[in-house]
């Protein structure tokens, strides 16, 4: 069963969402959104009368997708499926003035956000992908579930992204790189500060470990670290409540402070450039949710001669979103390479 890649089409008799799940415990090798190249079977209410308008029928039909149903899959044989990651990672919200006198504070990564699964000594995504490092590594690595971020330093995100991506790495590549830690999914009923004291004995000196620092701070402080910080080229800040648990979803209780919000718009043409850069491209005209603008800081010579081709999405940074919804201040990073 874990070369059949499926796609779920329709009402089934429990939701879409916790019947990829048993298809997945089941041994799946994968449950995709949209009738993708990869999807080998449609999971449909009833394959002897089809629904001929929906798009994933037609994309089926016209691949030649074997079309199946819910109780086929269930009369399956079961294998042992692949180990998984078993939860969702606490994801941070927006720091908008809130009052965060007395919370605990830490240098926000640019790095790969990641869980280190101890009993099956790999890493996971934070969409639950399958991240290969070498042995090497991981080899002083305790055998607990950790959270936290593979980081190669200020300014190196697409440096670390492709290591991370890499599907046969190597310790060479790898080496430059740390796991820095900054909570422990395993402990979600003890406070912060408890899961800070436990992992602050249980990281000292391994390899390529690292907590990362936590220190309480005052909301008038805030500014004056957040320069501190992008003066050397960090990206921002991230808050914890005293004494929250660990929440499996995005929640209020931690925060992240950036000067400047990333975000991904799609290039659509071109304006030329004048002065210096006469002859080459002088911005992107991009959008990003249904509004056009144009991104020409942070483009580099090279940018400007070969510029992202018409379609591709980019990265790019802004200050804030004006009354009307367009970015002000868009600053160009580099072109989108998916997430991990």
């Amino acid at each position: 069963m874990n070369t059949m890649f499926f796609c779920i089409g329709g009402r089934l008799s429990v939701s879409s969402s916790k019947f990829e799940m048993y298809l997945r415990h089941k041994g799946a090798g994968d449950v995709k959104k949209s009738v993708t190249r990869h999807v080998t079977h449609l999971v449909v209410p009833d394959p002897e009368n089809l629904d001929q308008q929906s798009s994933k029928v037609q994309a089926a039909l016209k691949k030649n997708v074997t079309i199946v149903s819910e109780q086929w899959c269930r009369e399956l044989p079961a294998e042992t499926p692949p180990p998984m990651l078993g939860f969702k990672v606490t994801l941070a919200k927006n720091y908008k003035d809130q009052n965060v006198d007395g919370w605990w504070c830490s240098e926000k990564l640019d790095g790969v956000r990641a869980v280190w699964d101890g009993k099956n000594r790999c890493f996971w995504s934070r969409a639950g992908n399958l991240i290969h490092a070498p042995s090497e590594f991981v080899e002083q690595f305790p055998d607990v579930t950790l959270d936290g971020e593979l980081y190669g330093g200020r300014g190196n995100f697409p440096q670390t992204s492709g290591i991370v991506r890499t599907k046969e790495p190597s310790y060479e590549q790898w080496k430059g790189l740390q796991f820095c830690v900054f909570d422990a999914p395993g402990m979600p009923k003890q406070s912060f500060e408890e899961r800070q004291k436990y992992l602050s004995t249980l990281i000292q000196s391994q390899g390529h470990l690292h907590l990362c620092v936590q220190v309480q701070i005052t909301k008038v402080s805030i500014p004056q670290r957040l320069a501190e910080i992008v003066a050397e080229k960090g990206e921002g800040l991230m808050l914890r409540k005293p004494g929250s648990k660990y929440d499996f979803k995005r929640t209020s209780s931690l925060l992240k402070v950036k000067a400047m919000h990333d975000a991904e718009a799609v290039v659509i043409g071109y304006e030329d450039g004048t002065g210096k850069y006469r002859g080459l491209c002088g911005s992107l005209m991009c959008e990003y949710r249904g509004k056009m603008f144009k991104c020409g800081s942070g483009l580099s010579d090279e940018d400007r001669r070969n510029p992202p081709k018409i379609g591709t999405k980019i990265t790019f940074g802004y200050f804030e979103l004006s009354d009307s919804s367009v970015p002000r201040f868009p600053t160009f990073k580099r072109v989108f390479q998916g997430r991990v």
